[in-house]
């Protein structure tokens, strides 16, 4: 297994973990509240992360809750690179913004940026660092979005004896969807899921995911993923390897 399979494979893991580990309350529903998957339902959720994958690049919008605050991520993700390029911004006054870049284990950040996302990123003003899901709620929700996309279909035999609960009928832009609680990993204290996991699923009648919800670090607030079906740019190269570590602090 290449190191790029290994750190997602490890990603996943953590992900499953991370999204699990804050309380779920019983969502808000339209019509008779979670059930079992049906087999068509279940279908549909086993393709949606490799249908993302089979898009190879697109257009992402990301509501991160932070400590009070509200991070706004607009960029473009290669699911099947294992690679993401983003403007970030907060909700302050003024806001704070930067361009990112990052793989499944590492982010590039240009800080004091007030240009948009260009599709040729500057050669200078970089800092690395590793991601730590455990401590950041951004660093889940860039590791969140890189694992949208799989290589393979999940199983769906599987998911329909799971967890994983039909929450409701939507629609995202005029299109019918199924909302989807997915399945719920064990907590740290029991090896029993709670009843409902952190993660929400907005797929279309062809198991395309079209929208993302997950609770990460311990936020009570969605971070929410729209993923438009319309086309994306490829992403540019990576930042300069030159880039200087980040301050520990970040």
């Amino acid at each position: 297994m290449s190191r790029i399979r290994r750190a997602a494979a490890a990603a996943l893991t953590c992900w499953l973990a991370l999204t699990s580990c804050s309380g779920s309350t019983a969502p808000d529903t339209k019509n008779s509240g979670p059930r079992p998957l049906t087999a068509d339902e279940a279908d549909r959720v086993a393709l949606a992360r490799f249908t993302t994958y089979r898009r190879g690049t697109g257009s992402v919008t990301t509501t991160i809750p932070s400590q009070g605050r509200t991070i706004t991520l607009t960029g473009r993700v290669d699911w099947r690179r294992h690679l993401g390029y983003a403007e970030l911004r907060n909700d302050a006054e003024p806001p704070v913004r930067e361009l990112v870049h990052w793989t499944i284990t590492h982010v590039t950040a240009r800080s004091r940026w007030t240009g948009g996302l260009p599709n040729r990123p500057p050669a200078t003003g970089w800092e690395t660092h590793p991601l730590t899901p455990h401590r950041s709620p951004l660093d889940t929700a860039l590791i969140l979005l890189l694992n949208l996309g799989a290589d393979r279909p999940d199983n769906a035999q599987l998911l329909a004896r799971s967890s994983a609960r039909l929450v409701r009928q939507d629609q995202v832009g005029g299109t019918p969807v199924i909302v989807v609680a997915g399945p719920a990993a064990p907590t740290a204290a029991t090896t029993a899921p709670s009843p409902l996991g952190n993660t929400r699923y907005w797929i279309d009648h062809d198991g395309r995911l079209l929208r993302f919800q997950a609770r990460v670090g311990g936020e009570s607030a969605w971070m929410t993923v729209e993923l438009p079906r319309t086309k994306a740019d490829p992403l540019p190269s990576p930042p300069p390897a030159g880039a200087e570590p980040a301050p520990s602090s970040r």
